[in-house]
């Protein structure tokens, strides 16, 4: 199927625009009318699945913690011009085992809830057919971090539109087994809901839906550039959690604010590539399956000015260079630069649901067809390896400095599922 094709499919439209993660409109709710009508499932009485995440592959064991930021000089744009924004984030780390308070779930309880109800309208799962609140990562709460010289290099995540920072916590946990500190930020009141200290929920603002997407990229910025100061501040010594809530032992002063990193998927991917045009603290960034755009529908200045710096593309079918969504961006990138590609894969491949919903689906929880339309065909398990290895060497050769043994010269007989659509440092324009 070409990119034209591609972008005409209506199925793929609709997929795209569920949680509002479109790669070029968000159109929140779009699945939700024919999710209505799906066939239902038997055994509706069954008790709800509970999931669990794939473990990481890095040699190290996880910590994790998490961080109320408020931003004092900065009101919320959502909400009333008298409230400052405030905002959660997450940290993965590699831990000295043995220690901590227990492992932590991939979502907050109330966050979970809201999820839940939301994906039975979206991915047509059954009604009461998952408990997504029990979902257990493979993280220890507050383990003291396990430093390293010269410093832990950092990585910072930004998930799609709505959808909440943990489910990005696959990449997160294999990235800090492997010796990096990622930060996940959660976008309040355009994520679906963001749990705060003592149960406190802020859930999604109707402004969110009305505004444009570079508007909502602007705030997306503003937001990691934030999180940014206030990890200067934590590497000085300070204690910017505004609960006054104790942070893992060791984790001051552990950075390494010189090998700064970023991810993000759909949406989130955008906002990287804005965040790096915008903020010279980013070494590096990766863009899975997200588009930014061009002229009036731009995410940002960053579509004309381009990079110079490293900048890796991960696409599903959903989008490549060569799609007018990225089309634009990828022409102005001087510096190294990749495009990659799962075709078997789809927008969710690129979150923890690429390892949930095939079990919800195995469990006849979920029709086979709305599996397909989010994670696409490929293996779960194969497509993790191929977003752990890649985005991992991606990160280890520009942040640690360590070769990446030819993965990014081209296609590999160890990766059938990766399609090269443009090689690393060269642009084969049309």
């Amino acid at each position: 199927m070409d990119d034209n094709d591609q972008s005409q499919n209506p199925t793929r439209r609709r997929v795209a625009g569920a949680l509002g993660l479109a790669l070029l409109t968000p159109a929140v709710g779009a699945g939700t009318a024919q999710a209505a009508t799906a066939r239902r499932h038997p055994g509706r009485d069954r008790a709800p699945l509970t999931l669990v995440l794939p473990a990481p592959t890095g040699p190290y064991s996880v910590g994790t913690t998490s961080m109320h930021l408020v931003d004092a000089s900065r009101s919320d744009p959502w909400v009333s011009p008298t409230r400052r924004r405030e905002l959660m984030v997450s940290l993965w780390y590699p831990a000295r085992p043995g220690h901590g308070k227990g492992v932590a779930p991939q979502l907050p309880a109330g966050t979970a809830a809201r999820f839940g109800a939301l994906a039975e309208k979206e991915f047509s799962i059954r009604a009461g057919g998952v408990d997504w609140a029990p979902t257990p990562t493979h993280s220890v709460v507050g383990a003291p971090v396990l430093r390293q010289r010269g410093g832990l290099p950092v990585v910072l995540y930004s998930p799609g539109k709505d959808v909440p920072r943990g489910f990005g916590t696959v990449l997160a946990e294999d990235l800090a087994s492997r010796g990096y500190v990622v930060v996940a930020v959660d976008h309040t009141h355009e994520s679906l809901a963001v749990e705060f200290p003592g149960g406190r929920l802020e859930e999604k603002q109707p402004a969110t839906e009305t505004r444009g997407l570079r508007a909502l990229v602007d705030v997306r910025v503003a937001d990691v550039r934030f999180v940014l100061d206030c990890l200067e501040a934590l590497n000085a010594g300070a204690a910017p959690d505004a609960s006054r809530r104790p942070l893992p032992a060791r984790l001051a002063r552990s950075l390494d604010l010189s090998a700064i990193g970023m991810f993000g998927h759909s949406l989130g991917g955008a906002t990287t590539a804005q965040v790096m045009h915008d903020d010279q603290r980013i070494v590096a960034g990766a863009n899975l399956d997200g588009g930014t755009g061009s002229g009036p529908d731009s995410v940002g200045t960053v579509v004309d000015d381009g990079l110079d710096r490293p900048f890796l593309l991960m696409s599903s079918i959903l989008g490549n260079s060569r799609h007018p969504a990225l089309a634009t961006f990828w022409q102005h990138l001087r510096g190294w630069r990749c495009n990659i590609q799962m075709l078997s894969a789809s927008h969710y491949s690129y979150t923890d649901l690429q390892a949930q919903l095939p079990r919800i689906a195995e469990a006849g929880a979920m029709p086979t067809e709305r599996l397909r339309e989010a994670v696409g065909t490929v293996a779960a398990a194969r497509s993790l390896h191929v977003q752990r290895t890649y985005l991992g060497a991606f990160l280890d050769s520009h942040l640690r400095h360590r070769p990446d043994h030819g993965l990014f010269d081209g296609p590999s007989p160890a990766f059938p599922e990766v399609e090269f659509i443009d090689r690393a440092g060269e642009w084969r324009g049309e």
